[in-house]
């Protein structure tokens, strides 16, 4: 087995998500059906791409994947699942779809019964979330005792706001104040104003409230301390590792050097915890959830 064999993905997230679900599989016994869950699976692109490589991968065990988006959040153009269909049957005609994939509220509890996965997952998810608390326990109750869940995603700390690649207006919260933020840096050239001016002819008044509406009612930012809280109320281990990794892919990527798809599973907790404090500010970390106990209280 060889990495060549591997597809490069268009999203370095996808490729980073597929290295922690083949790292973390490696020790499970030959044999095993693997279930997973996307959260919030978009357009399917990621569902595809792990289907498709981690067989490759590691070819002793089978791979079920799930995934799940909400028709009620307003962002996502009408008729997109259906599109996400069409997608996976022309890329993976023998999968029955229609029957891997759910479209919800985004107050409904998942469609899935306790325990139903081994793995769940979601790639740039959890900021858009409204009740978090509610993500999480959904994330515990679908998630079998000793499986784990990844979230690659922004956290309030980051300094550049991906969605306009304008810096701390996502930490604005006045809603006036916010419009007036977004309006002057686009005037003034910054962000992604240039280009829907270019491409689309829209005004930069246009432009800044949409946008302004857009981070005011569709983005909510936690911070670590934030995530890390939840992870321990909802009986999950939390941690940011494997957050390096991603960054060292981008880099490799730059460097032109070939991608690896196995992590290493022995680590320093201290390096983690150090080199995502700092991390956190640039772009994206990688929250890895664990439904795992070992302490068991002895009654004298």
């Amino acid at each position: 087995m060889t990495t060549l064999q591997i597809q490069r993905a268009k999203s370095q997230t996808h490729e980073h998500l597929l290295s922690i679900v083949h790292t973390e599989t490696l020790s499970l016994e030959a044999g095993r059906t693997i279930r997973i869950l996307d959260v919030g699976c978009g357009n399917g692109h990621l569902m595809a791409y792990l289907m498709e490589n981690l067989p490759l991968l590691n070819p002793s065990l089978t791979y079920d994947i799930y995934g799940f988006d909400v028709h009620d959040h307003g962002v996502q153009s009408q008729g997109y699942f259906d599109e996400s269909i069409r997608f996976l049957t022309h890329r993976l005609p023998a999968t029955h779809w229609e029957s891997k994939l759910a479209l919800i509220r985004s107050t409904d509890s998942w469609p899935y019964p306790d325990q139903a996965f081994d793995i769940s997952l979601s790639n740039q998810v959890l900021e858009h979330i409204t009740d978090h608390p509610f993500f999480f326990s959904e994330i515990h109750r679908t998630l079998q005792t000793g499986g784990f869940s990844v979230h690659l995603f922004p956290l309030a700390h980051h300094l550049i706001e991906s969605h306009l690649s304008l810096p701390f207006v996502h930490w604005i919260k006045d809603f006036n104040l916010l419009h007036a933020t977004i309006r002057g840096m686009s005037q003034a050239g910054l962000g992604k104003y240039p280009a829907f001016k270019r491409d689309q002819h829209m005004s930069v008044d246009e432009f800044s409230e949409r946008h302004a509406d857009f981070i005011h009612f569709y983005t909510n930012y936690l911070r670590a301390s934030d995530v890390l809280k939840l992870a321990k109320r909802h009986r999950m281990r939390g941690s940011f590792k494997y957050t390096q990794e991603y960054y060292g892919r981008k880099l490799a990527t730059i460097l032109k050097i070939k991608p690896q798809y196995k992590y290493a599973r022995t680590r320093s907790g201290v390096m983690d915890w150090a080199l995502s404090f700092f991390l956190k500010f640039v772009s994206s970390v990688t929250l890895f959830l664990e439904k795992k106990e070992t302490y068991v209280s002895k009654i004298e």
